[in-house]
C-alpha cells in the first residue's frame, strides 16, 4: 500500500482574501480529446455541478480517481471530505490530484480539465491516459488564486506544462478593450505541446521548450533573463516546486516586486513519487 499523496502546496503570497462556496461531486466522464502530444482535455458532468461557483480563471478542484481495479471511487463524506478521505483505508482510497478548471458550464453540469500525461508513471497520469466515457470520478473545489491588485501597471505570468490550462484560461478571460502589457513565459516539452492562446493587445508570449533531466531549467532561464517594464507589476508563477522557487527570489530579490505582488505556487516537485500535476 501506497501512502496519501500529498495536496498540491499552498500558494505564497499574494492570495485572494476569499473563495467562492466550495462542494464535493460526483462526476462522469462525457468527452474525450486529446489536444497536444502530452495534454488531454476531459469533459467531467453531474448534475450537482450546475451549482458550481466560478473562483476566478486560474480556478482548481481536487479530482478523486478510482483506484485501478474499481468502477468507481469511493468518495469522502461531504462534510468533512479531506478527514474522510484520510481515514479511508489505503486499500480503497481514492487517487487524490489538483487540475486547473479549463472551463466550466454550470448551465450544463460540466467542467473541462487538462490533464498533462506522462505514460504510466503515475496513477492519475495513467488514468488519463485511457479515461472514457461514463467513467466515475469525484470532484471537489473550486478555488483559484489569480487577483491583479488595483493599480498594476503590468503582469507577468511564468507557466511550465502543468499551469498551461490556468494561464490560457486567464488570457481568455481578459477584459474586453484592456492592452495591459502582459509577459506570459511557458515551458512545454517541444514545439507540438505549444497551444494556441487568446492573445489580446499588449499579450506577448514566450515559448521555451524543456532541458531533458533538468524539469523547469528553461523557464527559469527565460524568467531571470526576462526584461520587465517600470512602474507596478503583479507576477503569477505556477510549476514545478524548484523553478518556482528560483524564480520567486528573482522576482522579489533582483526585479524589487514586493510579496504581494507575486503569488508563486508549485505544482509538483521534480523527484516526488507523484503525479507532476
Amino acid at each position: 500500500m501506497t501512502a496519501p499523496a500529498p495536496a498540491r502546496r499552498a500558494p505564497s503570497r499574494a492570495t485572494k482574501s476569499g473563495h467562492a462556496g466550495m462542494g464535493l461531486h460526483a462526476a462522469t466522464v462525457r468527452a474525450v480529446q486529446r489536444l497536444t502530444p502530452h495534454l488531454v482535455r476531459i469533459t467531467l458532468g453531474g448534475p450537482t455541478l450546475r451549482g458550481f461557483l466560478d473562483d476566478g480563471p486560474d480556478q482548481r478542484v481536487k479530482l478523486m480517481l478510482p483506484l485501478p481495479g474499481q468502477d468507481r471511487p469511493v468518495l469522502p463524506s461531504p462534510s468533512d471530505w479531506y478527514g474522510s478521505w484520510r481515514a479511508t483505508p489505503a486499500d480503497v482510497r481514492p487517487v487524490l490530484r489538483t487540475y486547473t478548471v479549463r472551463h466550466a458550464r454550470p448551465a450544463a453540469g460540466e467542467l473541462d480539465v487538462d490533464v498533462v500525461l506522462h505514460g504510466d508513471t503515475g496513477p492519475a497520469s495513467a488514468w488519463a491516459g485511457r479515461a472514457a466515457v461514463g467513467d466515475e470520478v469525484g470532484v471537489y473545489g473550486a478555488y483559484g488564486e489569480y487577483e491583479v491588485p488595483p493599480g498594476t501597471d503590468w503582469q507577468v505570468l511564468v507557466a511550465d506544462h502543468t499551469a498551461l490550462p490556468a494561464v490560457a484560461a486567464v488570457l481568455e478571460r481578459r477584459p474586453a478593450g484592456d492592452a495591459q502589457p502582459v509577459l506570459l513565459l511557458v515551458e512545454v516539452p517541444g514545439a507540438a505541446d505549444e497551444l494556441p492562446l487568446a492573445l489580446s493587445p499588449g499579450v506577448e508570449v514566450r515559448w521555451c521548450h524543456a532541458v531533458r533531466g533538468r524539469p523547469g531549467a528553461a523557464l527559469v532561464e527565460a524568467a531571470t533573463t526576462a526584461q520587465l517594464p517600470d512602474g507596478t507589476g503583479y507576477a503569477w508563477v505556477c510549476a514545478e516546486q524548484g523553478a518556482v522557487r528560483e524564480i520567486r527570489r528573482h522576482l522579489l530579490a533582483r526585479c524589487g516586486l514586493p510579496c504581494q505582488a507575486v503569488m508563486s505556487m508549485g505544482y509538483w516537485r521534480a523527484g516526488s513519487a507523484v503525479d507532476p500535476c
